[in-house]
């Protein structure tokens, strides 16, 4: 039986509207989807290692369980960056994935290679509806899980909205086009996906139905 794990976008949470949705519709299918809090109560010093670290440690309290990781934003580099480091991963359903998060944070602030990052910045939380803090040392971090391959062959489904303001769906179109065992279905919607996520979800589950 294959185990399903939910990962939440930046600035987000485990009760998403987004996340619920995708909840309610696991159960009625009869199974299992575990949704882990990214950020565990901790969100000003967020960073990936520790996200890929939480996802790493449930995979690893179940030798021998089969995984699918369902990632929305953040959480879908998240999947993508877990899945190179555990071969109990077997397949990945992705929507509008942060690919190139670094460089797009650095873009997005005019941050050079080279700049002096503060140690924090502002930023705005949707789960607290309100600007909080946030460490720097996410993008420290970061720099780290650039240079890490994303070349595992294994089953991946990729759904963006072409109106995304926030990562632009080119980011997943150079993904795919590099790696012939993903798939990418372009919507008619925004970063949040929210409009499609009857047909989103769905699709994620004939797609699991399909290749594990």
């Amino acid at each position: 039986m294959t185990e399903f794990i939910y990962l939440h976008g930046f600035a987000s949470g485990p009760g998403s509207q987004k996340a619920c949705v995708f909840k309610d519709q696991f159960k009625k299918a009869q199974l299992s989807l575990t949704i882990p809090d990214l950020q565990q109560g901790d969100f000003e010093n967020l960073t990936l290692s520790k996200q890929v670290s939480l996802i790493q440690s449930i995979i690893d309290r179940k030798p021998g369980a089969d995984y699918a990781l369902i990632g929305s934003s953040m959480g879908g580099y998240v999947a993508a960056l877990t899945a190179e480091t555990r071969n109990q991963i077997k397949a990945l359903y992705l929507m509008a994935p942060g690919f190139n998060f670094l460089n797009r944070w650095r873009d997005s602030f005019g941050w050079s290679e080279n700049s002096t990052i503060p140690s924090a910045i502002k930023v705005f939380h949707y789960r607290y509806d309100k600007e909080v803090t946030l460490n720097t040392d996410l993008f420290r971090d970061a720099i780290h899980w650039d240079s890490l391959p994303l070349i595992r062959k294994i089953p991946t489904r990729v759904v963006h909205g072409l109106n995304d303001e926030t990562v632009n769906i080119q980011e997943s179109r150079d993904y795919v086009r590099s790696r012939p065992w993903c798939q990418l279905k372009e919507l008619d919607s925004d970063h949040g996906l929210f409009s499609c996520i009857d047909w989103i979800i769905k699709d994620c589950l004939i797609f699991f139905h399909k290749t594990i």
